[in-house]
C-alpha cells in the first residue's frame, strides 16, 4: 500500500516537470531542479525564462487559460550554464515563487525557453569571415571556457540591400579597466553608428540601421573572460536562394556566387530579454532611428546614360564652337586682306593718291619745322 502511495506520488511530481521541445517547466515543490541536457556537441542557449501563476495548476504557460491571461513575470538572473551541454536551475522549494504583479498572484510555476545550437555550427570570430545566411552564432575562441587571448578578430555579416540586421548579446563578459575603461573590448559598427562594450551583460538586443555589421574583438592581454556569445538575424526574412547586388552604403559589390539562404541552427531566434549586468557601453549614436542620406540601396536596373555617349556630346559641342571661331577669324583676315590689296592697287594706278593715314603722317612731320 505504502509503495502504491509513493508510486502516484512520483508519477504525479514527474507529470509536473516536463520537456516539450526548447521548452522545460516545472511546479514548485521540494528539492525541484530543471536539467537541460543538449547531448554532445550542443550548446544550451536560454533564450526566456520566467515565473507565472496557473489557476489550474497546469505547471507551465496555456494559451486562453481563464484567469491566467498576463500572469507572467520575467526572469532576469544570468545563468552560468549558458552555452555548455548541461544546465541546473533549482526553485523554489515553497509552494509559490516570487509575486505577478500583473494580476496579483504569487508564481506556482516556472518556465525555460532553449535552444539546443550545434558547435559545429557556430562561428569563431577569428576566423575572420564573411557571413551571408540569414541567421547564425558567432563566439569567441574556447567558448564558454576562458579565451586567454591577444589580438584583434573580426566578422563580417552582409543581408540582402532590403533587410537590416538585429543582433542578439546572449552573454559578453570581457575584461574592464576601471569604471570607465575597457582592457577588451566588442566593437562593432554598421556604417552608420559605432558601439564599444566590455565587462558583463546578458540578453540584450540591437537593431542595425543597414544590411552591413562589422563585428570586432579586440584583446590586450590574454585574461581569465569567458569573451562572447552572439546570436544575429537579418530581417524581414527573405527566400532562399537569392543572388542580388549587396550593397553597403554607396559602395556596390557584386557576390555572382552569393547565396543568402535559411540554413539556420536554429529554428528560433532569441526573444528580447534584457539582463544588462555590469558593464561599459561607448557609443556614437543613442539608440533611436534617425534619417540618413546615406545611400543604403542601389536599383540595379537603374537606367544610366553611357560614358561614351556623354563624352561624344561634349567633344561634339567643343568641336562646333572651335569651328565657328576658325570661320569667324577666316572671314575677318579675307576683309583685311581685301582691304590692303585694295588700298596698294589704287596707289599703283593714281600715284597721287595718298591714305588718310598718310597724310595725317605728313601733317605730324610738318610740325616739326617752325
Amino acid at each position: 500500500m505504502a509503495a502504491t502511495v509513493l508510486s502516484m506520488i512520483f508519477a504525479l511530481l514527474m507529470a509536473c516537470v516536463s520537456v516539450a521541445g526548447d521548452t522545460i517547466y516545472s511546479c514548485f515543490g521540494v528539492n525541484k531542479t530543471l536539467n537541460i541536457d543538449c547531448g554532445a556537441g550542443y550548446m544550451v542557449h536560454i533564450t526566456k525564462t520566467f515565473y507565472g501563476f496557473s489557476p489550474t495548476s497546469q505547471c507551465r504557460l496555456v494559451e486562453g487559460e481563464a484567469g491566467a491571461a498576463g500572469c507572467t513575470v520575467e526572469d532576469h538572473e544570468n545563468y552560468p550554464c549558458v552555452g555548455q551541454r548541461t544546465c541546473s536551475i533549482n526553485l523554489p522549494t515553497g509552494a509559490f515563487g516570487v509575486n505577478v504583479p500583473t494580476c496579483g498572484q504569487r508564481s506556482n510555476y516556472f518556465q525555460v525557453e532553449y535552444n539546443c545550437v550545434l558547435e559545429s555550427s557556430v562561428t569563431n570570430i577569428c576566423n575572420n569571415e564573411k557571413l551571408t545566411k540569414q541567421s547564425g552564432y558567432i563566439m569567441t575562441p574556447k567558448y564558454p571556457a576562458k579565451y586567454k587571448y591577444k589580438g584583434d578578430c573580426y566578422v563580417d555579416i552582409v543581408a540582402h540591400p532590403s533587410q537590416k540586421i538585429n543582433l542578439n548579446i546572449i552573454e559578453l563578459d570581457l575584461e574592464s579597466r576601471g569604471r570607465t575603461d575597457c582592457a577588451d573590448l566588442m566593437y562593432f559598427n554598421d556604417k552608420l553608428r559605432s558601439i564599444t562594450l566590455c565587462g558583463q551583460r546578458t540578453n540584450n538586443s540591437y537593431s542595425m540601421l543597414s544590411n552591413f555589421l562589422h563585428i570586432e574583438l579586440q584583446s590586450s592581454s590574454a585574461v581569465n573572460s569567458k569573451g562572447f556569445w552572439l546570436y544575429y538575424e537579418a530581417v524581414p526574412p527573405m527566400p532562399t536562394s537569392l543572388t542580388p547586388s549587396t550593397v553597403v552604403e554607396n559602395k556596390v559589390v557584386t557576390m555572382e556566387t552569393l547565396h543568402f539562404d535559411n540554413n539556420q541552427a536554429v529554428t528560433s531566434g532569441p526573444r528580447g530579454m534584457d539582463r544588462a549586468g555590469n558593464s561599459i557601453l561607448l557609443s556614437t549614436l543613442q539608440y533611436q532611428q534617425a534619417n540618413t542620406t546615406v545611400p543604403l540601396f542601389y536599383k540595379k536596373n537603374s537606367p544610366k546614360l553611357p560614358f561614351a555617349a556623354i563624352a561624344g556630346g561634349v567633344i561634339g559641342t567643343l568641336s562646333l564652337i572651335l569651328v565657328l571661331l576658325l570661320l569667324l577669324l577666316l572671314i575677318k583676315w579675307c576683309n583685311e586682306r581685301k582691304y590692303y590689296k585694295g588700298e596698294k592697287v589704287l596707289e599703283i594706278r593714281n600715284p597721287a593718291f595718298r591714305s588718310s593715314n598718310d597724310f595725317h603722317e605728313s601733317q605730324n612731320q610738318n610740325s616739326n619745322y617752325c
